[in-house]
């Protein structure tokens, strides 16, 4: 085993939205500063990495590539560029072959010389086309690998992922797994192996089994590491430091890549404290002292680093990360004997939402919109603006954030001491005084304040961070707002402690949904009461106090739904005006439907004055349209007349019942409906925009998407509208190319990972976590 200089560095190797090209622009002399050297592009939602490797880029893609490449090696950093060609590769086909160098060739002629063939997370099996020439996956993929080395001239660095990239992975166990040894044997020893250790997240990597695998490999490993990768969780993020890994590792190891949180601006303390564990270890690697690396000193210094961030004016949103599907696209097609008398929206009707139902292209100056879309993107620079005396973010302030969100199997003690006085003060079944439980539910609640005040600080000049904290703060907020409001209610005997809620665990065990999700856990179903949470309306709720809630659609609410409709319907402002003999008719057309066909994918937004925004799911959108033209519409034109042939005296309700009697034929092509086959819309009155509801509401639904089994949502808009496109990007939409669209038109999608929502695995411990539930095991509430 030839020893090379240590690589420390990023992968960019999450599924789910890449980072843009200035955050990775950005990234370069970060790590740079921190002492790391290497990072590695690795996206698995970019289509031309994965699915679509055998793809070569285009001129603009080039251009990127070349700028990004030529910027990592002004900061020193090694720029490698990966490729997963595993999905559908037939590794016997000399064609395949000659795809893959000229791919990898076209990178290289951009500056590129570091190369990785992954091939992690694919079908384990042979492909039935090489059975012929190869005994086993293993033998083909390190045929295909020694190849691509070779003919690239045995580049300097050079990386492989396994199928196996785990010893949990390994069939039938690792010291058992037939596919290692051969990878091993067969690859030659100038390609560096990526191992993510024990399990794909790693609580502890041992020496012991470092040098096990180092030894089935006959080479020292590069790890890949996912400590803080959040990918498979949308509802947490780590900010703990580097730990699990002890300083004798390193000279077991050819170097470690982290794969971090997907939100790039929140990775400053992962990369901070791998870099420092780097630093302490390689300087000190002659010594087997394993206290040389102490993670509270490194997270100390990294949050001081990392304090003045806060404090600077940035912004990444406004870039969309360009993810090229084919060229082969195909359009919308819309058939309608009379398009323009039709009244239901074309999906490529530029000034609307995605396909909402019975507008009339042909006059779409005289219609109101039944979403005010510019209203929806709240979380937008150009919408907010900073509070003229804020507050700045104090290091006491970080800590209790990392805290709250530290590791997949550990809480920081601020969070632990949480959990454990709000356990107390639900199940000490009345073994305590008044006094003495009333005094510690106050002391419960001065820290709950103080997680109310981090939300405000954090709202300041840095909108990066403060879009991609803020939502998974403000679910923490929520269910502490839940439990504040139940300890009062109890303190005035208007609620009762419930008996046993929860088994006395000596410690809070960690599940899927991390802090928040546990504190509502904690919680008896009377404290998720709407009714009871909320005594009676309050009628101008203070933006200051003010919580929000979302929860699942019921029939009582459609009244509400209707009404938030019709006060955005004029471009955004109240069209009762426009209605005044059918208020409900907007209602009908933009909301209606989805709440007659699809009510299990439906959640609303309340505050303390009630019900201000929803959010309406399609799993399948053809099919929600031909349910639409079958079962909608013909009531529809029941309930509203027809107007009169002659449009010159046609009502604002007139064009919307035109919609109802002429409706386009909406025909969904393959290129949406295959890896974006769902839909959504929402709405917000005033009172709940720029506060970060429709992100909440968004996340929610797309949620729930996922768990039913969509593949994905698309979404249209106009590029124009840039504070559209900064909200929806934020949310993980990427561009998805399609022909013969209007230049003025563009479709955003976002796929679902089949890796998010995977719970972790824990080895069974008295003193580890359990295992978290499943996503099907989360409690209604958690959603909220």
């Amino acid at each position: 085993m030839t020893d090379k200089p240590f690589i420390c560095g990023v992968v960019e190797g999450f599924y789910g939205k890449p980072w843009t090209m200035k955050q990775r622009a950005d990234l370069f002399p970060r790590i740079n500063r921190f002492g790391m050297d290497t990072y590695m592009y690795a996206p698995k939602d970019d289509f031309k990495h994965r699915a679509a490797w055998r793809v070569p880029y285009g001129p603009a893609e080039q251009e990127q590539l070349r700028r990004l490449i030529g910027e990592s090696k002004r900061n020193d950093i090694r720029f490698i560029y990966a490729l997963s060609p595993g999905l559908d590769m037939i590794a016997s086909s000399e064609k395949e072959l000659r795809l893959l160098l000229d791919k990898l060739n076209q990178v290289r002629s951009l500056g590129c010389e570091a190369f990785a063939l992954l091939f992690d997370d694919i079908d384990p099996r042979l492909h039935p086309d090489d059975e012929e020439k190869f005994k086993t996956p293993a033998h083909a993929q390190a045929h295909v690998t020694n190849e691509v080395y070779h003919q690239m001239g045995a580049p300097e660095c050079f990386m492989f992922c396994p199928t196996e990239y785990c010893e949990a992975y390994c069939q039938p166990s690792f010291y058992m797994s037939t596919y290692l040894p051969v990878i091993g044997a067969e690859l030659n020893l100038g390609i560096e192996i990526l191992w993510t250790g024990p399990k794909v997240i790693s609580k502890h990597i041992t020496c012991a089994s470092i040098r096990a695998v180092n030894s089935v490999l006959k080479r020292k490993v590069v790890i890949w590491d996912n400590l803080h990768a959040n990918d498979y969780d949308q509802r947490r993020m780590f900010l703990g430091p580097y730990c699990g890994r002890s300083p004798a590792l390193v000279p077991l190891l050819s170097g470690v890549l982290t794969n971090p949180n997907c939100e790039y601006e929140i990775n400053f303390i992962p990369l901070h404290t791998l870099a420092a564990w780097t630093r302490i270890s390689v300087s000190d690697s002659s010594t087997d002292n394993e206290d040389i690396y102490d993670p509270s000193k490194a997270l100390e210094s990294a949050v001081q680093d990392w304090l003045p961030q806060f404090g600077i004016s940035e912004n990444f949103t406004t870039e969309i990360p360009l993810i090229l599907r084919s060229d082969n696209t195909e359009t919308m097609e819309v058939e309608s004997p009379d398009k323009a008398d039709s009244g239901m929206e074309s999906p490529v009707d530029k000034d609307h939402e995605m396909m909402s139902i019975g507008s009339d292209p042909s006059d779409k100056k005289t219609i109101p919109s039944t979403e005010n879309i510019p209203n929806l993107c709240e979380d937008s620079p150009m919408s907010e603006g900073l509070l003229p005396n804020h507050v700045p973010v104090t290091a006491e302030d970080l800590f209790l954030l990392c805290d709250m969100f530290y590791l997949p199997y550990q809480h920081g003690s601020r969070a632990v001491q949480m959990l454990l006085e709000l356990n107390w003060l639900i199940n000490c079944n009345g073994n305590e005084s008044d006094a003495d439980w009333s005094n510690k539910a106050e002391q419960f609640k001065l820290k709950c304040t103080a997680i109310d005040d981090l939300i405000t600080k954090i709202d300041g000049p840095n909108r990066s961070l403060h879009y991609e904290i803020h939502p998974y703060i403000k679910e923490v907020q929520t269910a502490l707002y839940r439990a504040r409001k139940f300890l009062t209610r109890v303190e005035a005997h208007e609620a009762e402690l419930p008996q046993n809620n929860l088994p006395r665990d000596p410690e809070p065990w960690v599940f899927q949904g991390g802090f928040g999700a546990e504190l509502a856990r904690l919680l008896p179903p009377e404290a998720f009461s709407v009714e009871k949470t909320f005594k009676r309306p309050v009628e101008n709720p203070s933006a200051s106090t003010c919580v929000y809630f979302v929860r699942p659609y019921c029939p009582n609410d459609q009244e509400d739904l209707y009404k938030i409709c019709l006060l955005n319907a004029d471009n955004g402002q109240d069209g009762t005006h426009l209605f005044p003999g059918h208020p409900d008719i907007i209602g009908d057309r933009g909301v209606g439907p989805y709440l007659e066909l699809s009510p299990d994918l439906a959640y609303v937004l309340t505050d303390d004055a009630g019900v201000c925004g929803y959010v309406l799911g399609v799993l399948d959108t053809q099919k929600f349209y031909d349910d639409v033209y079958e079962k909608w519409l013909p009531k529809m034109c029941a309930k509203y007349s027809s107007p009169q042939p002659d449009r010159t005296n046609w009502t604002s309700t007139d064009e919307v019942a035109n919609g109802f009697h002429n409706p386009p034929k909406v025909l969904i092509p393959e290129c949406l409906s295959g890896p974006y086959p769902s839909h959504i819309r929402f709405n917000l009155l005033p009172r709940a925009q720029g506060k970060g509801m429709g992100e909440s509401l968004v996340t929610c639904v797309m949620e729930s998407l996922k768990q039913k089994g969509s593949g994905g949502v698309h979404w249209d808009i106009s590029p124009e509208h840039i504070r559209h496109l900064n909200f929806y990007t934020s949310l993980g939409f990427t561009t998805i190319e399609m022909s013969s669209l209007p230049a003025n038109q563009l479709f955003l999608g976002k796929t679902f990972s089949q890796c998010e929502g995977t719970p972790i695995e824990v080895a069974p411990s008295e003193t580890e976590p359990k295992p978290p539930m499943e996503k099907g095991e989360e409690e209604e509430e958690d959603l909220q």
